[in-house]
């Protein structure tokens, strides 16, 4: 097997590995007799309604690029950037933390979990597992993932898609923050002072970063 058609493997094993993922957890939260994809009206008017069509306009953008990635043969110039083979392996090794990461992720937060920004039911603070010290690790998990998939294929889409969505996500956390806010008052501006973005804090901050 060549060094191509071994990090296509990896690529598709990646992405499959990311959408079950997932289903897999979207399912629980449907068991647990909720929706991980249903929209309130308070959710499309507090996060903007171009907000969640850009997620799905990335989402089939991801979708129509790894058909491309399937149909094209070999490696066109025009679609693939000459990455060093060690890079894309580096980038196969991210996708497994990214991914590992976001199981633990989706596991502490449990039913609360949406694709928008709504509260469930009786909605609780989580601040276990990796919300003890990261505020948004969903986010993080997702652009490891994203940036995973776009080193390992040296696509050139992928990877402006994968910058892309550091700003669009630091749109969403700051709307989010300020949703947890009004439900939690104290309770999450003391959580905020003691938890980093995406990233766990250096150093502890005595307010809200």
């Amino acid at each position: 097997m060549s060094t191509y058609q071994i990090l296509k493997t990896i690529f598709f094993a990646l992405f499959l590995a990311l959408l079950a993922i997932r289903a897999f957890f979207g399912w629980k939260v449907r068991r647990a007799g909720q929706s991980s994809w249903s929209v309130e009206k308070e959710a499309v008017k507090r996060e903007g309604r171009w907000s969640i069509l850009l997620r799905m306009l990335a989402f089939l953008i991801l979708i129509v690029l790894v058909g491309l990635y399937v149909v094209v043969p070999g490696e066109p110039d025009w679609l693939v950037l000459p990455l060093p083979v060690g890079l894309r392996g580096l980038g196969a090794a991210l996708g497994v933390f990214g991914l590992l990461f976001l199981i633990r992720v989706h596991s502490a937060l449990r039913e609360y979990w949406s694709t928008v920004l709504q509260l469930r039911e009786e909605h609780a603070l989580i601040a276990t597992g990796p919300y003890r010290r990261i505020r948004h690790p969903m986010y993080s998990a997702l652009m490891v993932c994203f940036l995973s998939l776009a080193l390992v294929s040296a696509a050139w889409p992928l990877l402006l898609l994968s910058v892309l969505t550091v700003p669009f996500f630091y749109r969403v956390t700051v709307k989010e923050e300020a949703m947890m806010t009004e439900q939690f008052g104290e309770e999450y501006h003391a959580y905020r002072g003691r938890t980093g973005r995406f990233l766990p804090q250096v150093f502890p901050a005595r307010g809200q970063n």
